[in-house]
């Protein structure tokens, strides 16, 4: 019985109609070209930057432990304290074409951004919360940006990224 992974539910492919087990089958072929390129590409960068970055791993002058990005709930911060933060998420130093020249320069093949994060907080300007980096931050595109996406740093990351070589 073959099985896979949707939304976090395991489903029997056996319990699905034909039309169905065709999806999953082409699904799971492309799936299989995509991870053969990334196990090719060997070396990228996944990059998780966002209003948890702020405290550094530090609150209230206590180190917590774990990964930064969890320290809302490691650290046990209040929502309300914590989206004050956000006040101080202000990327106006942020340069893709730096990052990405860095990048490319040390051999990476690759970049994966995460664009929304598990304390909901999105990279780019959203009429679904405004816990996103144009309307909880300071944050507002710099000339430069504006030249290449005037969106966000992680839309900026990702047109640069996706030019073609010269």
């Amino acid at each position: 019985m073959m099985s896979f992974l949707i939304a976090g539910s395991t489903l029997a492919a056996d319990n699905l109609d034909a039309e169905a087990q065709a999806v999953v089958a082409q699904r799971n072929a492309t799936r299989d070209a995509r991870m053969e390129w990334w196990r090719d590409a060997k070396f990228g960068m996944f990059i998780h930057w966002n209003v948890s970055s702020v405290p550094g791993g530090i609150y209230k002058g206590k180190q917590v432990p774990g990964v930064g990005e969890w320290i809302m709930n490691k650290g046990q911060i209040p929502v309300a304290e914590y989206r004050e933060f956000a006040k101080q998420f202000n990327p106006q130093k942020f340069n893709a074409d730096q990052w990405v020249k860095v990048m490319k320069d040390a051999g990476m093949k690759y970049i994966v951004i995460t664009a929304k994060h598990h304390d909901g907080f999105a990279m780019y300007h959203s009429s679904v919360s405004n816990w996103n980096i144009y309307d909880a931050t300071p944050f507002k595109p710099s000339r430069e940006i504006d030249k290449k996406d005037s969106r966000t740093p992680m839309m900026a990351l990702w047109t640069i990224t996706l030019k073609p070589a010269e």
